[in-house]
Formats: structure tokens, sequence, C-alpha cells
């Protein structure tokens, strides 16, 4: 994966995420990203942790602080995990009372890291312009580069960019529920 560290609103771009929400995760203390001069940039390592972090709130709703602890162990061990680059993570989590049997959570890791990698190459496509007036020739570089995205699709008709829209919104809405015995 690239080794350059990805403005917010790229980062959002490549996570497929609001941009809100990112910062959101930045200013609850979930994913922490480096700072300069009062940008926030994310390494690959960043995105990775924010893409497991999105993972494990939009699946269970997990609240921030939750989330926070969850992450923060998650760090702790993520070098052993990218070394082994498991096809999932297992995060054993035990309530107050030790006598209930701890319960199991198994995130998709190598499946997020690829869905990661799969995206970052298309960072350059999300410029990170700054507020306000535009720079001069920023319509002509805009209309350059849905040019180029059009010849990468090549002959689309509507009805089949509506019909991929639909099916993608309606595989977003399902949720998939299974139930596995470990021995």
């Amino acid at each position: 994966m690239s080794g350059r560290a990805l403005k917010l609103k790229q980062a959002s771009a490549v996570l497929q995420v609001p941009p809100k929400d990112l910062q959101n995760l930045v200013q609850f203390g979930v994913i922490k990203p480096k700072r300069l001069e009062g940008t926030y940039l994310f390494d690959v390592n960043t995105l990775l942790r924010a893409k497991f972090a999105f993972y494990l709130k939009e699946s269970l709703g997990t609240p921030a602080s939750i989330l926070t602890r969850w992450m923060d162990v998650f760090s702790e061990s993520e070098e052993k995990f990218k070394l082994q680059n498991p096809k999932y993570i297992l995060f054993i989590y035990r309530f107050a009372s030790h006598e209930e049997p701890p319960m199991k959570l198994g995130v998709p890791f190598r499946a997020l890291r690829e869905q990661l990698e799969k995206r970052i190459a298309q960072a350059d496509l999300y410029k990170d312009l700054p507020r306000g007036r535009k720079r001069r020739g920023w319509r002509k570089e805009f209309l350059e580069s849905l040019a180029d995205a059009a010849k990468d699709i090549g002959d689309i008709s509507e009805e089949e960019i509506l019909r991929a829209v639909r099916t993608y919104r309606k595989e977003k809405r399902t949720q998939e529920i299974t139930v596995a015995a470990e021995a």
C-alpha cells in the first residue's frame, strides 16, 4: 500500500464515509492520526484502524467510549496482525462479572484490508481543495478528470448505472446474521 499521508476529505473518500463521521472519530479519540500545522494526516495504518472502527461502529452501534477502548486494544497488537494477515481477528470481551462466559466477536481483517488497498489507489481522484474561492482553471481540471473517468467506465447506458446504484443500495440495507459453532 501507498506510504503517503492523506488529508481528511481524501481519507473519508477512500473509506467511503462522510468527512464529518471521520472527524467525529478523531475528536472522540477513537483514531489518532498525525497532526501537522493544524491538519490531520492519515497514513495507511490510521486508515486501516479507521476502517476497522467504522466496521465495528456500523455492525454493533458501539458508542465512542467503548469503541475507543476496543481500538486501543487493537492498536496495541496491530503489528502482529499485519505480519500474520489473518482472515479474522477475534475480540474476546468479558463483562464485569467473571462468572459469565466471554463474548467473542470476529472481524474480517483481511477483507477490510483488501478493500482499503483497492480504494487507496483512487485517492488522487479526490483532491482536497481549500474552502472558498477556487483556484484558476479548476473547472477545466474537473471536467478533464470526469472525462478520464468516463473513458475508464466505457459505454454504459443510464439504465445500467441506475440498476447498479439500486443494487448497491439494496445490498447496503440487508444485514446478514449467521451463527457458527466453534470447537
